[in-house]
């Protein structure tokens, strides 16, 4: 937008906001309030704060809502590199020993805690840093080092972990945090005792298999690598060994947990804003919020895994407890009705990407990576509620689903769900038995589809348990899965392509490229489809597939070649194959005419600045 059209727009019911202003002055463009949160105060429905370049640390609470014809906006003027930061820098440092340094700060929390403000954070040159942990690892928490074999169950949450190579603390191990998974499910616990590679441990939920990977956190004995921190609650004492070159005056430590409140508001527009440190969130009074070009990086972090209270878990839900810890209280939170989050980049998340609660909402032209590396049922697309749309996203890198609509928090039906034109990879970078797209257990997915999306590019955690790329688990039902393609998942056993369980309900798989196993029950009707040779399809009604790993003559961006097989051999089918040319043809592209493609338009790297 240019400046005569910002200027142009800036009518008596705008305000500007600069760092260099004061919250004594008019909100002038020539006198600027200060803060944004002075600007919230005053501004009315119809009104925009426009935000002067700068970094802004406070939590942003519109005093206001819009309405849906007279919305309340903030945004950036002019485009100007606008950040609203949940982070706040850390002075006094001083010596410690060797390469380490200490300073006195009062963090938010002193130990970790399972609500309102979760874990501390620690940033410098606005890059997170890991917590001293055992074994050292590096500052990806999606790509970590981890100890093997093993913690074991001991009977309810009591566990053992066990481990040769163990270090002994000389302030002994009691008080440190576990972090563990086996199978689907990842748990935290706090150590009790022991020592010489053998400790005891509380964990937060009980799960009888135990775990098999690990790792440590939680004692200043373990900092002893560059760029670990450790924080001391008792005496307010902040370690940190810098990486060699990074200056200590950059450092900051996360003090809010949201940019902006919107709890029972609405229509309120946020746009062209970064946000740091932090997150945004709704409620289920909220309508009609529409976030529109944000850059958000590190929007949640937490580093336990408690339990889902029972008043919150669904009935007959025997996992509940464990799978969804921190799956609706992270990331972009939107609940309420009719809110969109487009033409963003949402980066780095211990949990969700973006939280969908409610109905009505939009999820489009995203970039969304980096989520779940604590890993529970939270995604970086997280679906509760009705009548929502994902469209047109880039999701990738995420310790579990890419998207996952999941039936264990209590109060939330799920239906009329539209997935379609994403492209998904890099997922299930920390956890097994899984989905890119993933939707469990007993849910009616009746008016949605899975349609027009890219899922590729994902090797299994572990070798003991499947990758998939669309999987309906435990009696999902009603889905229509149409025009998808699914390639190059490099799955552990019983990895899946597309994988549908359990006798209940009814599915309709028209018109997809499946280049690798499928597995479905007796629920599926499948017409037009390419799937692999070794696929194994148990369906009630099945047509015009082609079953083949060597004869499909496919072109490197899957258009089917002139001579290939798939040409002209499909069945109509009302609603899936209008785009063809005479007799439709067998699998996602329809030879002749110009193919789909999935994804954001957006570009990660040239938005850096």
């Amino acid at each position: 937008m240019s400046e005569f059209t910002q200027v142009s727009n800036a009518t008596s019911s705008s305000y500007f906001v600069a760092p260099t202003g004061s919250d004594s002055n008019p909100g002038t463009l020539g006198q600027p309030f200060r803060t944004i949160n002075r600007c919230a105060d005053v501004v009315k429905p119809g009104g925009t704060c426009f935000i002067r370049a700068g970094v802004y640390r406070e939590t942003v609470r519109p005093a206001l809502s819009g309405s849906a014809a007279a919305p309340i906006t903030f945004a950036a003027y002019n485009n100007e590199a606008v950040t609203v930061s949940g982070a706040d820098p850390v002075k006094g440092w001083v010596k410690f020993r060797g390469s380490i340094f200490q300073a006195k700060v009062a963090l938010p929390v002193s130990i970790y805690q399972d609500s309102g403000f979760f874990a501390n954070q620690l940033f410098i040159e606005g890059l997170m840093m890991p917590e001293a942990r055992w074994p050292n690892s590096g500052i990806n928490p999606l790509r970590p080092t981890l100890a093997g074999c093993c913690v074991f169950s001991q009977g309810g949450s009591a566990a053992t972990v066990e481990n040769d190579a163990i270090p002994n603390l000389s302030e002994g191990w009691s008080g440190a945090t576990v972090w563990t998974n086996e199978w689907y499910v990842t748990r935290t616990g706090t150590i009790t005792g022991g020592s010489n590679g053998r400790l005891t441990a509380q964990m937060t939920a009980p799960w009888d298999r135990g775990g098999y990977w690990f790792y440590l956190v939680g004692k200043l004995g373990l900092l002893d690598s560059e760029g670990e921190w450790f924080y001391d609650g008792a005496s307010q004492t902040l370690y940190f060994w810098p990486p060699r070159g990074k200056a200590l005056s950059s450092v900051e430590v996360k003090e809010r947990n949201f940019a902006f409140d919107l709890t029972d508001r609405s229509y309120i527009i946020l746009r062209n804003l970064k946000i740091f440190a932090s997150t945004i969130t709704t409620s289920d009074a909220s309508e009609g919020v529409v976030i529109d070009g944000i850059r958000a990086k590190y929007i949640s972090h937490h580093m336990t895994l408690p339990p889902l209270p029972t008043s919150e878990q669904a009935p007959n839900s025997d996992d509940a407890l464990i799978l969804a810890s921190h799956a609706h209280d992270t990331g972009i939170q939107l609940r309420g009705v009719g809110h969109t989050l487009r033409n963003s980049i949402i980066e780095w998340s211990s949990g969700n990407g973006v939280l969908l609660e409610g109905r009505k909402h939009t999820v489009e032209n995203n970039i969304i990576t980096s989520s779940n590396y604590l890993v529970s049922y939270a995604a970086p697309v997280r679906i509760n509620g009705t009548e929502h749309k994902i469209t047109s996203n880039t999701i990738s890198n995420t310790g579990r689903d890419a998207i996952n609509i999941d039936w264990h928090t209590a109060g939330f039906d799920v239906s009329s769900i539209d997935i379609g034109y994403n492209d998904i990879s890099q997922f299930g970078l920390l956890s097994t038995d899984l989905g890119a797209i993933y939707a469990c257990c007993y849910i009616n997915l009746q008016g949605g589809a899975i349609h027009h999306n890219w899922i590729h590019s994902a090797d299994a955690f572990s070798p003991f348990w499947g990758t998939r790329g669309i999987y309906l688990d435990i009696e999902t039902y009603n889905s229509k899965i149409h025009h998808n393609i699914v390639w190059n998942i490099n799955g552990g056993k019983d990895s899946f392509y597309l994988a549908v369980g359990g006798p209940r309900g009814y599915h309709q798989i028209f018109n997809n490229t499946f280049l690798g196993p499928v597995s479905t029950d007796n629920s599926v009707e499948a017409r037009n489809n390419i799937f692999a040779a070794s696929s194994n399809i148990i369906a009630s009604q099945q047509s015009n597939n082609l079953f083949s790993d060597t004869i499909l003559r496919l072109n490197s961006d899957f258009t089917l070649q002139p001579n290939s097989p798939a040409i002209n051999q499909g069945v109509t089918i009302p609603g899936i194959t209008e785009n063809s040319i005479g007799i439709p043809d067998i699998g996602a592209y329809e030879y002749g005419i110009l193919p789909w493609k999935a994804g954001s338009n957006l570009n990660l790297r040239n938005s850096e600045s």
